[in-house]
């Protein structure tokens, strides 16, 4: 395979349940939160990528580790934002995040 001229669409990750859902995008570390019923898309910048990813789930987290340089984005390419979604902090004590 060679490299491809854009981003590639390597991974859809729909949120089918009723709560919001986190998907870490490792090692960068970075948070999108999904709502119910929306769909994410981990695009890689090779094809090589690909079929690379590792997929970890918990309850209300997904992990995804990419072997080399992605973002998540709509299925359009379009790039969402670390914290896209991401609830208000809990507690009296706990600081805002941006």
């Amino acid at each position: 395979m060679r490299p491809a001229d854009g981003p590639v669409p390597g991974l859809r990750v729909t949120n089918s349940g009723e709560e919001l859902l986190e998907l870490i995008l490792e090692p960068y570390g970075s948070d999108h939160w999904m709502r119910p019923g929306e769909t994410f898309v981990i695009w890689a910048l090779t094809a090589e990528d690909v079929g690379l990813f590792e997929v970890a789930h918990e309850p209300g987290a997904i992990t995804v580790w990419a072997p080399s340089h992605a973002f998540v984005g709509d299925e359009d390419g379009n790039e969402i934002d670390c914290g896209h979604h991401r609830p208000p902090p809990s507690g009296p004590f706990r600081l805002r995040l941006p």
